[in-house]
């Protein structure tokens, strides 16, 4: 008796930015353990290209009022979840920024599922393959004296992520530059007809993040990498109280390939791999499994 429903819900939203979703899941009905995937991209690019230079100073309003004087940046871009999120907040001082972001993504390609149990064996394997790319580069330069500015930028690859927090800034500069790509995306789900043994999320990805600044108040800076369990894999997190001059360069790659060790389901003569000089066993060939000749 099957008792593992599979499913993949794919759906289009008609815009002027072509924006699609898929969702994708397995619930196993005897012990109620279920995994549900949902991701969302669109056919887009996007090029953009700004610069801010001026005082920000209070002004006389209507009746003689004086209205406070601040400036406020906010930039969030979601694309199959490649991320980039920026605030920033500067009262009265002389500031400047420039920003450029170029975005490309495409999500033509049907996403495909396939499910396979060997003979014999109550365990599936079920496959979601997504071909959806995207790429993101974008970079940031802030100068800064004045009453206080604060700012945060955090930028997300698949569960990846890298960001930096400063705040009570009188005297602040920054550049900061971020490149990420994200290939494709696999995930796979283990189950039996009793429960879910495991699910891996394997998006192949990478991270480029780079930044120097100089700050006068609070600074967080951080990062995370995750494995294809979700759980995380690499942490860093740094504070800094006072006057700093910062730099730092963080790249993340995470590939993933279907290739298999053949040593790994040799079985017809050898009684598995037990026998098998390590030294001959990086250039097996079918021929040399089957025909036994290995011995």
């Amino acid at each position: 008796m099957r008792l593992i429903h599979v499913a993949l819900l794919l759906a289009a939203l008609i815009s002027s930015a072509s924006a699609v979703s898929w969702t994708g899941g397995v619930d196993n009905v005897t012990d109620g353990s279920s995994w549900w995937i949902h991701r969302q991209s669109a056919n887009l690019s996007v090029d953009l290209s700004s610069s801010v230079e001026g005082e920000i100073a209070p002004i006389i309003g209507p009746g003689g009022r004086v209205l406070s004087s601040f400036h406020a940046h906010y930039t969030d871009i979601d694309v199959n979840d490649i991320r980039l999120k920026e605030r920033t907040a500067a009262l009265e001082g002389v500031y400047s920024s420039e920003d450029e972001i170029r975005l490309r993504a495409n999500a033509t390609s049907n996403v495909n599922k396939t499910e396979t149990k060997p003979a014999g064996s109550n365990v599936w394997t079920i496959t979601f393959e997504e071909n959806w790319p995207v790429a993101l580069n974008a970079s940031r330069t802030i100068d800064y004296v004045g009453t206080g500015l604060n700012d945060r930028d955090c930028v997300g690859n698949n569960l990846d992520s890298v960001g930096a927090t400063f705040l009570y800034n009188r005297e602040f500069s920054k550049e900061r530059t971020a490149g990420l790509k994200l290939d494709r995306m696999n995930a796979t789900v283990i189950a039996t007809d009793d429960t879910i043994i495991r699910a891996d999320v394997m998006p192949a990805r990478s991270t480029d993040y780079g930044l120097e600044s100089h700050s006068t108040g609070i600074a967080d800076l951080r990062y995370r990498q995750t494995y294809p369990d979700e759980t995380a894999h690499n942490i860093g997190l740094e504070r800094y109280y006072g006057t700093y001059d910062i730099k730092r360069n963080i790249k993340m790659r995470s590939v993933y390939t279907d290739l298999e060790n053949k040593t790994d389901w040799l079985s017809c003569c050898l009684e598995g791999c037990s026998g098998i000089d390590p030294i001959y066993s990086g250039g097996w060939s079918e021929a040399e499994v089957f025909d036994c000749v290995c011995g």
